[in-house]
């Protein structure tokens, strides 16, 4: 690896998930409106406090124990597939080789800057693919964090032939469109008797991911009456496709990423708030919009679009040690 990888590896270890979060927040006016929220969901899905812990324990499964972690919560077993629902994933392969080609770049950046690096690459992509250069900032800064965990060797590996495949039909208005309508209610709807029914969508590109919710039921309820088989693609889904273990937002096992209008679902209460803050999971803020939310405690009021995690835990103490660690400074 050259010196220029080195020192790109180097600069990105300057930044923890407070530098990422103030990184993200500075982009998201760059980042189009079908990925802003998306892009804040990647980074609350792979924090890098929860890779740090693993990589510095000396019993990595010792402590991926005593955190309950279960599922895929190492980014590197997922490097091409763990940003599926940000649309500008169909432009992933030719964002990692240029991040690659980056890092490895003997130029001195125009910026140290991490936001105006990132942009730097973005608009260097979209003009290689004459594409609208916002679709490819949010993806960019995944590549740049995904770097950051995983390494050089192997984030340089050639994308997944199947990330290539997976490209949209539709626009990102008309996508953003999709999120904002509901389902018409049915010719029996005017009756106050007859409880409408919502979609539940958790793959944006696979046209079968869907359940039904009835209006103000919560997510996981309404996904339990999906009886498709999907513990054998993940142990953790014993009733449908939302990991789900003790319905009382005790657990932490049920939380997901909101893509669609956060108005058509329920106030997060007072439990609900306390335990995510429990659970450590980034993305969370009630007078923000919340985008991570604990399904088992979720009501919706309208068609719902949402991103099921790889993986899930307890990892508020983290957070604590954090505090800790910078008391003590």
């Amino acid at each position: 690896m050259a010196i220029n990888g080195n020192l790109f590896q180097a600069f990105l270890n300057q930044h923890d998930d407070k530098a990422w979060a103030r990184v993200v927040a500075g982009l998201l006016s760059s980042i189009h409106p079908v990925d802003q929220t998306a892009t804040r969901i990647w980074f609350s899905f792979f924090p890098l406090k929860l890779f740090r812990t693993l990589e510095e324990s000396q019993d990595p499964a010792r402590t991926a124990g005593e955190l309950l972690l279960a599922g895929k919560y190492r980014l590197g077993d997922q490097v091409d597939n763990s940003a599926e629902f940000l649309y500008g994933h169909r432009y992933w392969p030719e964002v990692k080789q240029a991040v690659a080609e980056y890092a490895e770049g003997v130029t001195t950046p125009a910026s140290l800057a991490l936001t105006e690096q990132i942009l730097e690459v973005s608009k260097r992509v979209a003009g290689q693919l004459k594409a609208e250069p916002s679709l490819l900032v949010g993806i960019t800064a995944v590549a740049f964090m995904t770097w950051q965990q995983v390494g050089p060797e192997i984030f340089k590996q050639p994308a997944h032939p199947s990330t290539k495949a997976a490209k949209r039909a539709k626009s990102p208005e008309q996508v953003l469109a999709d999120r904002a309508k509901d389902d018409k209610p049915g010719w029996l709807g005017f009756l106050k008797t007859v409880d409408q029914e919502f979609t539940v969508t958790f793959k944006e590109n696979e046209p079968t991911a869907t359940f039904k919710v009835v209006n103000m039921q919560d997510l996981t309820m309404a996904a339990a009456k999906d009886r498709r088989d999907y513990r054998s693609r993940d142990p953790r889904c014993i009733e449908g496709p939302i990991p789900v273990e003790c319905r009382t937002a005790a657990c932490g096992t049920c939380w997901v990423g909101i893509l669609s209008p956060t108005s058509k679902l329920s106030e997060p209460a007072e439990r609900e708030i306390k335990k995510m803050k429990e659970f450590g999971y980034r993305g969370f803020s009630p007078d923000q919009g919340s985008v991570i939310r604990l399904a088992c405690q979720t009501k919706c009021y309208g068609n719902v679009s949402i991103v099921i995690p790889p993986w899930n835990g307890v990892i508020g103490k983290l957070d604590k040690e954090e505090q800790v660690a910078a008391s003590n400074r």
